[in-house]
């Protein structure tokens, strides 16, 4: 009897506590911390911090840390254009409870150092070259330079190694490469301290990697217009292009209307070609050799000309700054032995971003690492800016993202890119900083072109 007792005892505290478990669980579950991770936008109040339309709140109970070290920050100090990082709990669909705030402070620093190739003529090169006051465009940024700024800008000597280049005064200087450093004022122009120009990129950082060739062409059995990757005479891989030939010649002419004319500096000339393919991924990716391609799922999301304009000009700038190859360099150790793999000759491609990682190319379609695609959306609201469109539209298609799909943790915008809450952030943070006197009412948002195209394109599978 005692036995039998024992066991019942036993058997009821196990019962006891695998309800208590699965209680904790649940418990635990229910209060699961989230992240949100942005650039600051403005502030509300002494305790709210905005991130694009999500408050962010703080209590005397939250921990505010600096990334490095996890020392204590001042929340006093929070400003727009910090980097943070909340960790807490969502209130409802805009308000976010902080229960910690990690900050990046190197992204506030208002030193300014990088290197960019020149996409378009420099106005003042004489000037620059003769260590005289100048301006120069560079990198999404104005410079201004005085007689402090050191200077290492020669022309003649950046171009020793261009035989089909005219080297000297005169010497076009769009597609060359330039180093500088400085700071950045008040009224967003960076008071220029060092400055270095270069020759412009190898030849052969636009090139497809294995030797690829991106071409038009048709497919055999149905007679469809397609685009093929190919490798000689061998096949590896093809994607559906859109049949509607009005859609493909407004965003083709679009396109051609936005190139930087840095695109003819190159030391291998560039083709830019845009390209509508149908997938229903909301996307577009640039390849190496200035083949765009633009996914029918982004077209069918976008809501005007100046987020069109936008997103071609971010994919161009990725081409003119040869961020392939920069990222090739820094992850040279993980592609050694890269072998193209896994898509049966002539196949559709089911899955771009599976294909372009199996190419080595996975970046142009899931994303750069952040400083590049910083990069591209500097050079990309600069672009469009000088064409006359309205620059908020940029942030505001990452509005359309986050509403139509809710999620701040991945993004749907450009498939597998940073989210969409740091992508908008920084948009507006760039726009804050460097056109604080910006005024855009009067600038182009939408044109009777991009209805009809929109009306051509009809509904669309959107994933």
């Amino acid at each position: 009897m005692n036995t039998f007792l024992r066991r019942a005892v036993a058997c009821g505290l196990a019962l006891v506590f695998c309800l208590a478990f699965l209680s904790v669980t649940e418990t635990a579950a229910a209060v699961t911390k989230m992240k949100l991770r942005g650039y600051i936008t403005g502030r509300a109040d002494a305790s709210t911090l905005l991130i694009l339309d999500d408050r962010i709140e703080l209590t005397p109970a939250s921990r505010v840390l600096s990334a490095a070290g996890e020392h204590p920050f001042n929340p006093e100090e929070l400003s727009p254009g910090m980097l943070v990082e909340a960790e807490g709990q969502w209130l409802d669909k805009h308000r976010f409870f902080a229960e910690k705030l990690m900050v990046e402070l190197r992204e506030d620093d208002k030193k300014i150092h990088g290197s960019a190739y020149l996409q378009e003529e420099p106005m003042d090169t004489a000037r620059i070259a003769a260590g005289e006051p100048s301006e120069l465009k560079l990198d999404g940024y104005w410079l201004d330079l005085d007689n402090a700024t050191k200077r290492a800008w020669n022309p003649a000597k950046a171009g020793e190694s261009l035989a089909t280049k005219t080297s000297g005064r005169n010497a076009a200087l769009a597609g060359y490469h330039v180093r500088y450093s400085g700071t950045r004022r008040k009224d967003g122009r960076i008071e220029a301290e060092e400055l270095e120009l270069g020759p412009p990129a190898p030849a052969d950082d636009y090139k497809m990697p294995h030797n690829l060739e991106v071409v038009r062409a048709k497919d055999p059995q149905t007679g469809i217009d397609v685009v093929e990757f190919r490798q000689g005479n061998k096949l590896h891989g093809r994607m559906k292009l859109l049949a509607e030939r009005s859609v493909q010649e407004y965003v083709s002419h679009l396109g051609d209307s936005l190139i930087p004319e840095g695109a003819k500096g190159t030391k291998r000339p560039i083709e830019f070609r845009f390209l509508v393919v149908e997938d229903p991924e909301i996307n577009a990716a640039s390849l190496p050799d200035g083949t765009l391609l633009i996914n029918t799922g982004l077209l069918g999301v976008l809501e005007n000309e100046a987020q069109l304009a936008f997103v071609l000009s971010h994919e161009m700038a990725h081409v003119l700054q040869v961020h392939y190859r920069r990222e090739i360099e820094e992850t040279r150790g993980s592609r050694i032995g890269l072998t193209i793999a896994g898509v049966a000759a002539g196949a559709f491609i089911g899955n771009a971003g599976i294909f372009m990682a199996q190419i080595g190319i996975a970046s142009v379609v899931n994303g750069h690492q952040r400083d590049l695609e910083n990069q591209a959306d500097r050079l990309g609201l600069q672009n469009v800016i000088e064409h006359g469109y309205d620059p908020r539209e940029a942030p505001n298609f990452s509005r359309i993202i986050i509403n139509r799909y809710g999620d701040r943790s991945t993004s749907k915008l450009w498939s597998n890119h940073e989210s969409s809450v740091i992508r908008g952030s920084f948009l507006t943070v760039q726009l804050m900083r460097e056109y604080p006197e910006g005024h855009w009412d009067q600038a182009k948002k939408n044109t009777a072109a991009f209805q009809t195209m929109k009306d051509d394109l009809g509904p669309v599978k959107i994933a």
